[in-house]
């Protein structure tokens, strides 16, 4: 009778959601050539290939579906337990991770987050800041600050406030093309991946403009704004504070960037969460202005009046 590892499944899994031995693993502390043996072992295992490459590109074979289908099942099971047992926890000391785009690991956040460690010593806070998002699911993360429209209906939480975003520029490219951006030469950093996806463009008063330059990080595209590459959109909590940066239209905003704090239902009871959750929610106000766009002034109103 065939003996799988779920260890072994777990690998697979971890292979596939990162794409390659090497990223695997990294998330697991062992060398590729160890991912790779194993995956070859389980393949022995399950009587042939678990996937191939395509043209560059990974494949789930039939036999490695079965594998896949069953590995999934074994992971939700045990994850559940895992976030039961965490969510019946009663003790104010151990860890708990927070998730949240990068975007908001600015001073003001990290100084709340920074006053909940002073004021909960025992517990281990870990923070997971990326512009992915962690998965409350597979408790990559216990609580997430995230961007949305309308959160899974299976997650609890609350939204905490809108966020506002405006258009940027470096002072020096002001001083070059005016705060209308009216002296030819004038461009965009853009977030979209190519020209088809850019009507968001058509709602500002630089549609015309072409783009130079295309980034998806927005602390990259933030970076780019101050070296002169062009005009940006981002948050306002990003750029009001920087220096080197003005804001040439007002504060606008848009339903898919409400913030909100979510946990999974079940980690409701947990203290550490809850401990977590209530001095976020009770800080917050401390931070409003800086997500609503109050804390600079738009600059060359005047100008395009």
């Amino acid at each position: 009778m065939r003996q799988y590892d779920w260890n072994d499944l777990k690998l697979f899994l971890l292979f596939l959601r990162s794409g390659s031995t090497r990223r695997a693993g990294a998330m697991t502390g062992v060398s590729h050539s160890t991912v790779a043996r194993r995956l070859e072992a389980l393949s022995t295992l399950a009587g042939g290939p678990l996937f191939q490459r395509v043209s560059g590109r990974l494949e789930v074979t039939g036999i490695g579906q079965d594998v896949l289908t069953a590995a999934r099942a074994i992971e939700s099971e045990i994850i559940a337990l895992d976030r039961r047992a965490f969510g019946q926890n009663r003790e104010l000391e151990g860890p708990v991770v927070l998730s949240m785009g990068d975007v908001l690991a600015v001073t003001p956040m990290l100084s709340i987050l920074a006053r909940f460690c002073q004021s909960y010593p025992n517990i281990d806070l870990r923070i997971i800041t990326s512009a992915s998002l962690s998965d409350l699911d597979r408790r990559e993360a216990d609580l997430a600050l995230r961007f949305s429209h309308s959160p899974s209906d299976h997650l609890v939480g609350r939204k905490l406030t809108q966020t506002a975003r405006a258009i940027y520029a470096s002072r020096d490219y002001v001083r070059r093309f005016g705060p209308d951006l009216a002296v030819g030469g004038a461009g965009w950093i853009s977030f979209s991946p190519d020209t088809s996806t850019e009507g968001w463009k058509k709602a500002t008063p630089f549609a015309k403009l072409p783009t130079h330059l295309r980034i998806l990080d927005m602390r990259a595209q933030q970076s780019s704004c101050r070296a002169g590459a062009g005009i940006v959109m981002l948050p306002c909590m990003l750029c009001d504070p920087d220096p080197e940066l003005v804001r040439i239209t007002e504060p606008e905003f848009v339903p898919r960037q409400d913030l909100w704090l979510l946990r999974h239902a079940e980690l409701r009871d947990n203290v550490r969460v809850r401990a977590l959750r209530d001095h976020i929610v009770g800080e917050l106000p401390d931070l409003l202005p800086l997500l609503r766009g109050e804390t600079a002034e738009t600059f060359g109103q005047d100008a395009r009046a």
